[in-house]
């Protein structure tokens, strides 16, 4: 009997969210809508640039893997999170929020010096999200931080895309695919951003090659996998990369893929603020649901209502008060 429901590995970052007007964004010409690997002393010119005031920032723990664990973890999963933060202050605020959000972690790793990432997360009026990332120490994040026994001890394992986008982050996805298949546990993988499958294509495609079970990516992260350029063409290309697949649409609700069939589902009408974390948390809601027995149609049409909600407010994660009782509601049929 495995003890762990979904184990998962992802760059630890902590969030500073601030909402901004579409046209700072582009003078300051960053890429809308992207994720973009910045220095240490790139983000701090950000900072300035944008005189942020400490009363208009929104900090907090992310990182996308995170994010979906945490989802995961709120609705009752058992999970467990490899990682790596500096010995800081942010690395210590990182793991009491893991903590708080009974993640499991392996407490006896040594922490390095040095900064624990953070992501500038600009989000303009229309709930887009900018994302300028210093990954700080969780750069070198490789396979001497992937905890293979909690590996062994888990149903499901989930890797962040955001991994491939250096040589020891790839190298730790392409040690946690091979602990997985190894000890039987179902691999997914979330595509992360449009920007990282455009650049960092090759290494998804070895990734897809060696096994990956279930994919969740966007629709336009699904375009660039396949070369394709509308959904229908995308749905029919991923069944020939993958067994299963789940493609997220925004406020046109996702397509899931079981490798027999397909289902559409409708996400709930409402007035989005922020989009941070919406396809994380539908990734964490999908996996918690699978890993209860729930059938793809289902797990696809009450994720929809996690990501949702999660876009109608700041901040990349909902409160676990929010989850639980959305929970109780699609329970109860009334959500």
């Amino acid at each position: 009997m495995k003890q762990i429901d979904i184990f998962g590995v992802g760059n630890a970052l902590v969030d500073i969210e601030y909402q901004l007007a579409p046209e700072k964004l582009e003078r300051l010409d960053l890429p809308k809508g992207m994720m973009t690997l910045v220095s240490d002393s790139r983000q701090g010119e950000l900072l300035k640039a944008i005189n942020l005031k400490s009363k208009e920032i929104k900090q907090s723990c992310g990182g996308s893997a995170a994010n979906s664990l945490a989802t995961a973890s709120a609705l009752g999963s058992k999970t467990f999170f490899s990682f790596r933060v500096a010995d800081d202050p942010l690395g210590d605020l990182f793991r009491e929020e893991l903590r708080l959000a009974k993640i499991e972690i392996a407490e006896t790793k040594s922490r390095p010096q040095g900064r624990t990432g953070t992501c500038l997360t600009l989000v303009t009026e229309d709930a887009d999200r900018t994302m300028e990332t210093h990954l700080g120490v969780t750069e070198d994040i490789s396979s001497d931080d992937i905890d293979f026994e909690a590996i062994r001890k888990s149903r499901h394992a989930y890797i962040e895309g955001y991994l491939v986008s250096n040589a020891s982050g790839f190298e730790a996805a392409r040690a946690t695919q091979e602990a997985a298949k190894e000890t039987g546990a179902d691999l997914a993988i979330t595509m992360s951003d449009p920007g990282i499958v455009e650049n960092f294509k090759s290494e998804f495609e070895i990734l897809m090659r060696n096994g990956i079970d279930l994919v969740f990516c966007n629709l336009r992260e699904a375009e660039l996998l396949t070369r394709e350029n509308n959904l229908e063409s995308c749905k029919k290309k991923m069944q020939e990369v993958v067994p299963r697949f789940v493609i997220t649409l925004g406020k046109h609700g996702s397509y899931a893929f079981d490798g027999k069939s397909g289902y559409s589902s409708q996400s709930p009408t409402v007035t989005a603020q922020d989009s941070t974390g919406a396809g994380d948390t539908f990734a964490g809601a999908f996996l918690h649901y699978i890993c209860m027995g729930k059938g793809y149609n289902e797990a696809n049409k009450i994720s929809n209502i996690f990501a949702s909600e999660v876009v109608r407010r700041w901040g990349a994660r909902l409160p676990n008060e929010k989850i639980k009782s959305l929970h109780e509601e699609i329970e109860l049929g009334v959500a």
